[in-house]
């Protein structure tokens, strides 16, 4: 599964992603593995924007979060690791890609699909 934010941002942004996985992330930073019990997921950054960096934290607000409702409540998040992407100031493709990987397959059964503006997105616009 391809998933891509087109962003223009005055200010540095935390691209972020919750998950019940385990994550590992590899030396280079643009690709990390999830994982529950036996079942195994890649996530890469495509053409990652220089500097971008897969990081990891826990499930909770930062100090400068916009403060919640008056009569909401901020609910623990046990088990759940938040999956973060920093940027800088720019304008960015993000393209992350997911990948599971199911017993059987080898690397070559994963086609990267082709970069397509997010405005040019059809059915078959990403058709190898």
């Amino acid at each position: 599964m391809l998933l891509q934010d087109d962003i223009e941002a005055s200010q540095p942004i935390m691209w972020r992603m919750h998950t019940n996985a385990t994550v590992k992330v590899d030396t280079s930073g643009t690709s990390a593995t999830l994982t529950i019990g036996s079942q195994t997921l890649t996530m890469t950054i495509l053409n990652a924007p220089a500097g971008a960096q897969i990081t990891t934290g826990d499930a909770v607000r930062f100090a400068d979060d916009p403060p919640l409702p008056s009569d909401a409540v901020d609910s623990p998040n046990p088990g759940v690791t938040v999956v973060m992407i920093s940027l800088d100031a720019g304008t960015y493709s993000l393209q992350v890609l997911f990948n599971p990987q199911w017993p059987g397959m080898a690397s070559s059964d994963f086609v990267t699909p082709p970069q397509v503006a997010l405005d040019s997105w059809t059915l078959t616009s990403h058709n190898s």
